[in-house]
Parts: structure tokens; sequence; C-alpha cells
């Protein structure tokens, strides 16, 4: 079993673990140096769980027992420690990040397979396909991954619009109907005008998708349904970006599959589109 970053493997994956099981990952993830340092009579007194509980999420985890936990974990906290705030390091060239990054990226992505059910992701495709109208909310940042997401399902066709300005938001929000829907996108589930215009559109009575990187953030909590992106959790200063782009792997691969899904009268749309979009290119 391969663990490439054990400490982000748990953070990932804590809200998916049982009370018992994410007693012992909070442990862990306050204090890793501290932690590999316990013997499991202690963890079993700190983190208030038999020592017979913490054996058996070792085991969950990395196929061995308690010792083999610790083991790994003291092995990858030095490659951790490198990697705190920044890719780059002493001697590397900008090609030397274009290989580290396509590294953490996949990590990234890889992760955010992981989080998201078939079924989660289905439950979304659903709503979209039957979707009148699509609005599509997203500020700062996450308005790139709005627009990238509004162009590519206005090519396959269906009805959607993209906001990014704070105020229209919720505007465009006080005027859908129960058949529309918001798709909202906030890196932290927590940007103060995207809860806000969700609040209007639940209102309504509008069902709302979120895609944010925090399962316990209060735009999860207002969403109907929830779809996470998150980072590789190896980089500081890389977090933002690398939850960004995941976001963007997230909604190409739903397009993907919805491009893959629509009728014959949807993809005559789309390549009457696409010959538009190429009309405006120049040949020699």
């Amino acid at each position: 079993m391969e663990h490439l970053n054990l400490l982000s493997e748990l953070q990932v994956n804590k809200s998916f673990y049982s009370n018992v099981e994410q007693k012992i990952a909070e442990v862990i993830l306050k204090d890793p140096g501290q932690f590999i340092t316990y013997s499991i009579g202690e963890l079993s007194e700190i983190a208030g769980v038999s020592q017979g509980s913490i054996n058996n999420f070792a085991k969950k985890l990395v196929g061995t027992g308690f010792a083999g936990l610790k083991l790994l974990l003291a092995q990858q906290l030095p490659k951790r420690a490198e990697k705190q705030f920044n890719l780059a390091g002493p001697g590397d060239e900008i090609k030397d990040i274009l290989v580290k990054n396509r590294a953490e990226m996949a990590t990234a992505f890889q992760n955010t397979i992981d989080l998201n059910s078939e079924q989660m992701l289905q439950r979304v495709v659903d709503l979209i396909l039957r979707a009148k109208r699509i609005e599509i909310y997203g500020i700062y940042r996450s308005s790139i991954v709005a627009m990238d997401l509004y162009y590519q399902l206005l090519q396959l066709g269906l009805s959607a619009s993209f906001v990014s300005d704070v105020l229209m938001c919720q505007i465009s929000a006080a005027r859908l109907e129960e058949e529309d829907l918001v798709i909202a996108i906030s890196s932290s589930g927590r940007t103060k005008d995207i809860l806000d215009t969700v609040k209007v559109a639940k209102a309504n009575r509008v069902p709302v998708v979120c895609i944010t990187s925090d399962r316990e953030a209060p735009l999860v909590k207002l969403s109907d349904e929830a779809l996470f992106s998150v980072s590789s959790g190896n980089s500081i200063s890389n977090r933002m970006d690398e939850i960004r782009l995941a976001q963007m792997f997230l909604t190409d691969s739903l397009s993907s599959y919805i491009r893959y899904k629509i009728d014959e009268t949807g993809e005559k749309r789309y390549f009457k589109v696409a010959d538009m979009i190429s009309a405006h290119s120049v040949y020699d």
C-alpha cells in the first residue's frame, strides 16, 4: 500500500472516518512530530479511544499496526518540512518547478477524485441536464473557474450564465425559479457574498450545487449537492492554486461527461457553436 503523503491523506479523508477514527486522526494532525513519540497507551488516553481501535485504524491506513504507522509518518516528516512553504528550492530551475508542479497536481487531482463519489457526480450531472437555466457564481479566483464552466456549458447548448459581481450575484439569484439551477463556486466555502447569494436562491426554492474544498463549510450546509476539490497538501503557498486547478479538473470532467450524454440535437448545437468560434480564427 503506497502513501505519498500520509498527513494529506488523513486531512482529505478525515470527514469519511468514524467518530473514533476522527479522534485518532485529529491527534496525529495536531502535532505529527509529537505523535510519533507516543506509546499506544499514551495515545489511547489522549485520544480517548481503545488501543484496539488505534491498531485497527493503523491497519486500515498502512496495512500494519501502530508501530508501522509511526514509522511511515516519521519517514515522511522530513519531506513534508522541506515543502512546507514552497515547491521551489535551492538549485531549482524553472523546468524543475514544472516537473514538481506536475507531481503535486497529480496528487491534488487524485485527492479530488477520491473525495467525490460516482453517486455525487451523477446527481450533479442530472441537475445540470434538467435545469431550465443555470446561473454560475464565483468571485475572485473562483470567477476563473466559474467563467470556464460557463463557456463549456454554453458550447454544449445549455442555457447558462456567469456572474462574478458581488451585487449582481444576488440580483441574478432573485430572478431564478424552482426549475433553474445555481452552481456556486468558492474555494473556502465561506465567501460572504456567495453565501448571501445562495440564501437568496434557496428562498426561491432553487436547487444549489456548490464546489468547494471544505466539507464543513457553511456553503455545503446551504447547498443541495456539493462537490469537493482539494490540494495535494504539500505546499502552503501553492494550496489555493492547486485547489483552483482541481476545480477546473472537476468541471472539465463534468462537461466531458455531459458532452457524452447530450442527444443528437445537443450535438448539433455543440458543433454549430464550434463552427462560429472557428470562424473567428485566421488561417494561412
